[in-house]
């Protein structure tokens, strides 16, 4: 059985990339099918007094994603990927990455 089976949801991935000289700014690096799962119910509080909910994304391990990259799905929610929650795993046969994001209200 392949990951492709549980993937059922699309997320595009943006990242802060250089523009021109000293200018940054979001550039969308690819479109990916994924599978999103809440950690818990409820929501819990974040840096700087900002609740929100922290969830967790399995990818194909094809996918390129690094920490701080900003994700938003098919509902147009937005999810920021937490610092070292880029993890890439194995069950069996199936190799796939685990992704711990946060989305903030």
């Amino acid at each position: 059985m392949k990951l492709t089976h549980w993937l059922n949801q699309t997320v595009i991935i943006s990242r802060l990339t250089a523009v021109s000289g000293d200018k940054i700014a979001m550039t969308t690096v690819t479109a990916c099918q994924g599978h999103l799962q809440p950690l818990d119910a409820e929501r819990t509080g974040l840096i700087g007094g900002v609740y929100g909910k922290t969830y967790r994304i399995w990818v194909d391990t094809s996918v390129t994603i690094q920490d701080g990259d900003k994700l938003k799905d098919d509902d147009g929610n937005f999810y920021k990927v937490k610092k070292g929650g880029v993890t890439t795993r194995s069950f069996g046969s199936i190799d796939y990455k685990e992704i711990l994001i946060e989305k903030t209200s």
